[in-house]
């Protein structure tokens, strides 16, 4: 009798006859399956495609652990056929970028310290950034009223700090004091910050208003003594401008003299390397991928798949054609897959539940799902999860993804006793952001009859 419960329980379970509690038919696809076995526990319009959000980078993560492994590193280099004399480089020095895309300032200025312990003391030529890794970084359409927010910056060979400068402030003498992070030497800081109350600070941005104009960055507003140490980014210059303004003033403030100028050029065939750094590994890129939803990183992990099998050309063809081929190897039919950067930040990319939910089923079964856990937010304790689904904390871990019209929930609960459970919700709606709470509802709903299914079973 208790086993001919649990197989009706099942049944029940997979076989939906209405949409789950608060949505309209068409609003929500769901998907449910555990890992330990074949079957599928729940589904519905679990084959229609959908578009995930940043779910989809659940996808790209996963591919990009199977073709790259955990351990992969970008190199950065710096290389030049100028003869070095008495610390003088007598030419050209070029900075070979390949989209590392957690290169940041520290990380730049320990490189040229490393150059100056090498004995190069003045730049007599020109800094050339040598940008052949990329040859097509692929498109994140629809977004244009974002262009400035962090968000949408695109990756880049050359990257550094995801382009964000921060404004760090603090008091001097009891008056306000701002710093621009890195300094940017084509910029003039005008500080026009008067003292603000004792009180807290909160979000610095209620506080201080900030205007770029020309070569002028003018912060304004009063600020409380509580904001002492409080930043605030600010989205200024181009990529290549950014990264070749940050090399300068690192590089003078370790004492380098140098360049004369700046310019976009490949490294020549018999250039000689002065400097080679790796990358954090793939891993840890991709805990900023997956916890705080980062859409350039995870373009930037997805492109890394066409430089390091280039086929076409074409960086972005060839890697959604490492996709394609890892899926097809799997036995899984990409039919309702459409990429378009592999980050969700797009009006046009689409999965179905299904082969998302058999994605993370292949990722938890293969040598790297431990890996690729550990990348995704914990329900109530951290990244874009930390205040949803709490109930379920400590056995719950799943991507989250939003757009305008959707909301979206990708991973894995645990039971105590050890079988894990795959679960992909997606909301496409044009009211997904009253939705949140009934998805969160209906993930709850999968675990609970889940949950009840393991302790019917003989």
């Amino acid at each position: 009798m208790k086993r001919t419960l649990t197989l009706l329980l099942l049944c029940a379970a997979s076989a939906h006859a209405a949409a789950p509690a608060g949505f309209r038919p068409n609003e929500v696809a769901i998907w449910a399956a555990p890992v330990e076995n074949d079957s599928v526990f729940d589904a519905w319009r679990a084959d229609t495609p959908v578009n995930p959000a940043s779910t989809m980078k659940l996808l790209t993560s996963w591919a990009a652990l199977n073709r790259l492994g955990p351990s992969f590193r970008w190199k950065t280099e710096f290389k030049s056929d100028a003869p070095l004399e008495n610390g003088v480089l007598r030419g050209d020095l070029y900075w070979v970028g390949r989209g590392d895309p957690r290169l940041d300032s520290p990380r730049l200025a320990e490189m040229l310290r490393q150059l100056r312990l090498r004995g190069v003391q003045r730049i007599e030529g020109s800094l050339l950034l040598d940008k052949r890794a990329y040859s097509n970084i692929g498109s994140a359409d629809g977004f244009a009223g974002d262009a400035d927010r962090v968000f949408t910056v695109p990756p880049d060979t050359h990257l550094l700090n995801l382009k964000v400068a921060w404004l760090r402030y603090g008091f001097d003498g009891g008056k306000p004091a701002v710093q621009l992070d890195p300094p940017l030497p084509q910029f003039a800081l005008d500080n026009q910050l008067q003292a603000g109350s004792a009180g807290s600070c909160g979000d610095v941005r209620q506080h201080v208003r900030v205007t770029v104009e020309e070569r002028t960055i003018r912060v304004s507003g009063k600020l409380p003594q509580g904001c002492d140490g409080a930043a605030n980014y600010v989205n200024v210059l181009d990529i290549n401008g950014f990264a070749s303004q940050s090399f300068r003033a690192l590089w003078r403030g370790l004492g380098g003299e140098g360049p004369a100028a700046v310019g976009v050029a490949a490294a020549p065939a018999g250039a000689r390397t002065l400097l080679q750094q790796e990358s954090d590994p793939l891993t840890d890129v991709l805990a900023d991928v997956n916890k705080h939803s980062n859409n350039t990183m995870a373009r930037s992990v997805l492109l890394a798949l066409g430089v390091q099998q280039p086929q076409s050309g074409n960086t972005l063809d060839d890697a959604i054609a490492q996709v394609r081929s890892l899926l097809q190897s799997k036995g899984l039919a990409a039919d309702t897959l459409v990429l378009e950067n592999g980050a969700g930040l797009s009006r046009r990319e689409r999965i179905s539940a299904r082969l998302l939910g058999e994605v993370l089923r292949d990722a938890a079964r293969g040598p790297y799902g431990p890996e690729l856990a550990a990348t995704l937010p914990l329900a109530g304790e951290d990244g874009t999860l930390r205040k949803r689904l709490g109930s379920f904390a400590g056995s719950l871990r799943m991507k989250t993804g939003t757009l305008d019209d959707t909301r979206a929930l990708a991973g894995y609960w645990q039971a105590p006793t050890g079988q894990r459970l795959v679960i992909v919700a997606v909301v496409n709606s044009p009211r997904a952001s009253e939705l949140t709470p009934a998805l969160d509802a209906a993930v709850g709903d999968v675990i609970r009859r889940y949950q009840a299914s393991l302790l019917l079973a003989p």
